[in-house]
Parts: structure tokens; sequence; C-alpha cells
């Protein structure tokens, strides 16, 4: 083949959607037709994942860049000052929302073996003693200060003038002094509740914010994980019963009205620029580089891409393009 020859064989090759776009054709359509396993076998995905893993656990630099990733995204989320609803795109929130809507009730014994672990148990019992005692001293507070005694004092005042009227009058005492009981004894169970709920919640959030608590806090993350690892594949899908039909369509719903929505351009790549922002303009094996999975990436990539190219030319598809691009048709 001539210099000539050879010149006008990169000429047709270097004309937009022309050869190239055949052979880019050629290869997707081969690729596609193709069974997944011959494509990317088990054992070489699992040994690429291992590789990977490897390398990027024992590298110091990829600690240290990984470091520098969450940080920049704890200090993202830190000057971020709107509530999550006004970021969170509207068609994805009324999703989540929708999916919240569903009619599903977990099983009973799935969030007992997650949640009822010894130190969750403690955690609870802390606050519901406390809880109780400071009810217990509202509730001995002197008589001028409670409530019932006020009402029951108030009672016996009018029902002394009222027996010498006679002994039908003391019925009417009776029920009044057991209405008033009922009454005030419904209010202050009220109250109670009401005092329960705040003080449990505000000692649970107390707890978890102690930094001198540290030990206790570990110890329920410890035992909701162990909760769920004890957890078999029945107990997991008994927390969602049923509905997997009404949750992929609520989940389908959302992303089509996002993906149609007019902000979606706007919106997601404003994401990706801030996840890529200081490595879009470097060269992708600098980024792999730093993260200790260039040698990694490159290694399996090339082993890819030749038993693509091999599987491509051993076909007449690529036969019958390698012909028209010699023949100049």
């Amino acid at each position: 083949m001539g210099t000539a020859d050879l010149s006008q064989i990169l000429a047709r090759l270097r004309v937009p959607g022309g050869f190239t776009a055949r052979l880019a054709a050629a290869i997707v359509g081969d690729v596609l037709q193709r069974p997944v396993g011959e494509l990317v076998g088990a054992h070489d995905l699992a040994g690429m994942v291992r590789e990977a893993l490897v390398e990027l656990t024992v590298s110091d630099s990829a600690a240290q860049r990984i470091m520098q990733r969450v940080h920049g995204v704890s200090q993202a989320l830190a000057a971020e000052r709107r509530p999550m609803g006004a970021v969170v795109p509207p068609p994805l929130a009324e999703g989540i929302r929708a999916l919240a809507r569903l009619p599903t009730t977990p099983s009973r014994d799935a969030l007992l073996k997650l949640l009822d672990r010894p130190p969750v148990r403690r955690l609870l019992r802390a606050q519901v003693i406390e809880t109780l005692a400071a009810f217990g001293r509202r509730a001995a507070s002197p008589v001028s200060d409670s409530s019932l005694a006020r009402g029951l004092g108030g009672i016996s005042k009018r029902a002394l003038g009222q027996i010498a009227s006679g002994p039908s009058a003391l019925s009417r005492v009776a029920s009044a002094v057991s209405n008033e009981v009922e009454r005030q004894v419904e209010k202050r169970a009220t109250d109670f509740a009401d005092t329960a709920v705040a003080g449990i919640l505000e000692g649970i959030v107390d707890q978890a914010a102690d930094p001198a608590r540290t030990e206790e806090q570990a110890a329920v993350r410890i035992a909701i994980v162990d909760g769920l690892l004890e957890m078999t594949g029945a107990d997991l899908a008994g927390l969602s019963p049923g509905q997997a039909s009404s949750q992929v369509q609520a989940v389908r719903s959302a992303l089509a009205a996002w993906a149609c929505h007019p902000d979606f351009m706007r919106n997601l790549e404003g994401v990706l620029e801030t996840v890529m922002a200081g490595d879009i303009h470097r060269p992708l094996g600098d980024l792999l580089a730093d993260f200790a999975l260039r040698d990694v990436a490159a290694k399996h990539a090339t082993g890819v891409v030749e038993r693509a190219i091999d599987r491509l030319v051993a076909g007449p598809a690529f036969e019958r393009w390698l012909t028209e691009l010699l023949a100049g048709e």
C-alpha cells in the first residue's frame, strides 16, 4: 500500500459520521448480540473488583484523596441553608411522598428482631424512668399546687353545705366526687402522656448528642447492625410486604416526571459539576492514579478492549466495513 493510498484511507476515516460511525455501529451491534457472560465473566469481574479494592485500601494517597472528597461534601452540606425540600427536585420529592403513602405494614416479628436489642432497651428504660420520676415529683407537689386536690377541695366545700339538706344529697355528692375524680385523672393522664413523649424524645436526643456517651451510642448502633445481620431474607421481605408493583409504579412516575421537568438538565448538570469540581479538566488516568486505580484500570480495560476487537474482526461485519473503507464506498 502506497503513501497515497494510506492518505486516502486516513482521509476517509477522518470524515465525521462516515466510516468511524459505521465501525462504532458494528462494535455496538456485536456487543449487544453477545451473551453477558462472554463479554464480562463473573470470574474476571470478581478479580477486577478484588484488585481494585486491594489497591484502593492499601494506598495512603488514595485514603487522603477520599478524605478530601468527604470533607468537601461535608463543607458543601454545612454551607447549604435551604431545607432539603428546596434542594430535592419537586418530582422526586413527590415520588418519595408517594412511596411513603403506600399502605405497607411491616412484619411485627421482623421489627422486633431489628429493634428489640439490649442496648436499645437500656436506652428506652433510662428515659422512661427519668420521665416517670419527673412526673412523680410534679404529682407529689403541695396540695395547693395540685389541680386534682384543688378540684376535690372545691367539691368538698360544696358537699358540706348539701349534706344537711337530706340523704338524697349524699348521692349527688358521691356522683359529683366520682365525676370530678374521673375528670381530674383523665387530665393528669393526658398531662403525663404529653410529658412522657416530650421527655423521652428529648432524652434520646440528648444521649445521642452527648460526647460523653460515645460508648453507649456505639452500642446502640452496633445492636441495630447486629439486628440487621441476624435477619433472614424472609425477615427483610417482611419489612415491606407486597406492594412491589405499586412501589415500582411510584418510582417510575417520579423518574418520568423528573426527566420531563424543565429544570432537569440544569439540576443534574449542577450536581455533576459539583461532584467533578477540580477534576473535570484533568486526564482520567491522573484521576484514577489519585485512588491507586490507574494500573488496575489499564490492565483490565486493555483486556476487555482486546477481546472486543478480536470478536469484531473475526466476524463478517468488520470484513464488510474494511472492504467498504478500502474501496471508498
